[in-house]
């Protein structure tokens, strides 16, 4: 039997984490007195369209929030501007400073894929400028080693988004997840090869390279719960976690050539990723042990027509 999937906005919390009752730690929020797991924080469809309609080639950690605070009647309604403003409010509220990238959830519903797959093709773009800035570090055959992942991983999300036309689209999302799996190892040994190169690096072409393996983490994810295999997703996201304090942890603002400001908003964006990144098992583990299907969970998310961000309840 399925558990019900108990659903609110997170404005109910925010008077208890302003007063110090809560805490908010990664994607949880806990009882400052016990430490107990009260909800978690999960974007809805609703994010990811947002997100998506807002997107427009913006790169840097915070481009997304920025654009949309700033936007006028454009190719924004109304209804979506104040959707937005609400889900960046919502973040700041509960002491998330940035957007990030899947910053706060799993990066779920079928919105969440249009999102990544136009984020892959962001990146795609700027990279290759990205690359002929730091020419020494990348030689012709790993330009064309990284190109040739990017055009596996579009391959590979384009594939997942089609995949709810199969008659048993899970045996699709495990094989993207797997495939995905080497991707991200790819893009890993990349970043680990970039930051550990002579001198500063160049803020905005690690950043980029960030993204890629983030965003192949997130589809990893999402694509196992999708196959309701929670226990696979969970270990999957525990790894993850680890890899990024891993990476992350060690940089500084000294790390990047970069206005000192560029430098301090990355390196918080990164503490706040792998924070929420390290908080991605727990989620997964309440859907396990509560009984709740993975795939039916994603479809209550998608379902959400009104808000950008919603907490599931624990207690």
């Amino acid at each position: 039997m399925i558990t019900q999937i108990l659903f609110e906005i997170p404005a109910a919390y925010e008077t208890a984490v302003k007063a110090g009752s809560l805490i908010q730690v990664g994607g949880l929020l806990k009882d400052g007195a016990t430490g107990k797991i009260v909800a978690h924080l999960q974007e809805s469809g609703v994010a990811h369209s947002l997100l998506s309609t807002a997107l427009a080639g913006s790169s840097g950690p915070l481009g997304l929030a920025t654009e949309v605070l700033n936007a006028g009647s454009g190719m924004y309604t109304a209804v979506q501007v104040t959707q937005m403003k609400s889900m960046i409010a919502s973040l700041q509220s509960l002491q998330y400073a940035t957007l990030g990238v899947s910053l706060v959830g799993l990066g779920v519903t079928v919105a969440g894929f249009v999102y990544m797959h136009k984020r892959f093709n962001a990146l795609d773009d700027r990279i290759d400028e990205l690359m002929k800035s730091v020419q020494s570090g990348f030689a012709s055959q790993r330009e064309a080693a990284l190109r040739a992942h990017m055009s596996q991983v579009k391959g590979l999300v384009k594939s997942v988004k089609q995949a709810p036309s199969l008659s048993r689209p899970e045996l699709e999302y495990n094989r993207v997840a797997e495939a995905m799996s080497e991707q991200a190892a790819h893009f890993e040994g990349e970043l680990e090869f970039f930051i550990k190169m002579d001198g500063k690096m160049n803020v905005e072409m690690f950043w980029q390279l960030a993204q890629l393996l983030m965003l192949s983490n997130s589809v990893r994810i999402d694509c196992r719960i999708r196959s309701n295999e929670l226990r696979n997703a969970r270990e999957i996201s525990e790894s993850v976690g680890e890899d990024y304090r891993r990476l992350f942890d060690t940089l500084s603002v000294a790390s990047f050539h970069a206005h000192e400001g560029d430098g301090a908003l990355v390196t918080k964006t990164l503490r706040e990723i792998t924070d929420a990144a390290l908080t991605k098992p727990y989620l997964i583990e309440h859907l396990r042990t509560q009984r709740i299907n993975g795939s039916e969970y994603i479809g209550r998310l998608e379902s959400e027509r009104t808000n950008p961000l919603l907490m599931l309840k624990v207690a």
